[in-house]
């Protein structure tokens, strides 16, 4: 039998090998690494609010007074009264009746699938987020998976009884988005369940309507959060703190409540940290300057790759990808990026299928123009004769 020595030596030979860089973070589009500052194109803290002075105030305070951590789990003590707040507060965000409040997005999925007994059919996208995929192996759930964005594929997959159409509204991966209306058009023909994990469009998706006082990606589309059946977002990306919520109907939540194994057996989220997502939802739905900058700084970007002709998808969304399909040049890409100052991630598998490999550019409400013009004039140099 192979030696783990083995199989980290082929795992490097691969290209696949992970290696974590100590960081110091100041800004969301600023790192120190290696011992020099960088721009960042790698966080998620899309609107910068790991940083904002009222936000760490506001944990300060709370840790001042509450203690830092909770204890327990939140069916023993660790449900406090802040915890209560805030999921009162994203139902009334979100126009949805009923909230619950968990440790991370992927804790989250896991929660959702975990209230069943295996009886239902789950259908997702080839290329869902693996927190999705996991929850339904799990399970022991039944996966039917449809080709990436092909939903002419979903209809050939329902079964006609406990069908869950589980969406990922943004692709955390390519930054591809689900058309949700078509979801919610099959659910309501279909009468399956929907369910949609907007991890990476709560709070900054582009919006077509005012439904909610947060946005969601369900606006883009002319829906509301309630339309689903479940919906998941989380804290640690534009939120700028950790963790994540599933809304849904009381019914749903109280399920989770009981048979949520992840919920159930694990210590609850410091209520420090909860009283920071309170204080920082309440500025991003009252101030929308941070969302209008991100949004100025994605069309600018955009408009900037069509001039270049720089190959990356062009929709509303902070996170740029760039096809290479070969590990070992998106390592070098990355590399050849961080000598100029810029850092940016190297996207393999198995995050990725093989041979699918790319580098992955996040845009935040920090970033400047001249930051962005940095960025694809070296891109520019470093890889568009691939292209040419």
């Amino acid at each position: 039998m192979a030696t783990f020595k083995d199989k980290l030596k082929l795992i490097e030979s691969e290209g696949y090998l992970r290696k974590r860089d100590v960081i110091s973070l100041t800004t969301s589009s600023h790192t120190q690494i290696r011992d020099k500052t960088v721009t960042s194109f790698s966080s998620n803290d899309y609107l910068g609010m790991s940083t904002h002075r009222d936000v760490i105030s506001e944990l300060k305070k709370s840790a001042s007074q509450y203690g830092i951590g909770t204890g327990s789990s939140p069916l023993i003590t660790g449900y406090t009264q802040s915890h209560q707040y805030l999921e009162k507060e994203i139902c009334e965000y979100l126009d949805t009746e009923s909230c619950i409040v968990l440790n991370s997005g992927y804790m989250a999925n896991l929660c959702l699938l975990s209230i069943y007994d295996k009886e239902v059919n789950v259908i997702q996208d080839k290329e869902s987020h693996n927190s999705i995929i996991e929850s339904s192996k799990l399970n022991k759930i039944k996966i039917n998976r449809y080709s990436h964005l092909d939903d002419s594929q979903i209809t050939k997959h329902i079964s006609k009884d406990n069908d869950i159409l589980f969406s990922e509204a943004v692709f955390s991966m390519t930054g591809d988005m689900t058309n949700l209306k078509n979801h919610l058009n099959i659910k309501r023909k279909f009468n399956t369940q929907l369910y949609i994990d907007d991890a990476h469009g709560f709070a900054i998706a582009q919006k077509s309507s005012n439904n909610t006082t947060i946005e969601t990606s369900c606006e883009l589309f002319g829906m509301k959060p309630s339309d689903a059946d479940a919906y998941m977002g989380t804290f640690g990306k534009a939120v700028g703190t950790i963790g994540a919520f599933i809304c849904g109907n009381k019914d749903l939540i109280e399920m989770i409540i009981q048979k949520g194994r992840p919920y159930i057996y694990s210590t609850s989220q410091p209520r420090c940290m909860i009283d920071a997502t309170r204080k920082s939802l309440n500025i991003l739905s009252l101030d929308k300057s941070r969302y209008k900058k991100l949004h100025e700084n994605i069309t600018y970007f955009n408009d900037a790759c069509k001039i270049k002709k720089i190959p990356t998808n062009l929709n509303q969304v902070p996170i740029k990808t760039i096809f290479l399909g070969n590990p070992h040049l998106a390592l070098k890409v990355k590399e050849l990026l961080l000598e100029k100052n810029i850092l940016i991630q190297a996207i393999r598998y198995p995050t990725v299928p093989k041979n699918n490999d790319k580098i992955r550019i996040t845009l935040t409400s920090d970033h400047n123009k001249k930051d962005i013009d940095n960025l694809l004039n070296t891109l520019e140099n470093v890889i568009c004769e691939k292209y040419t």
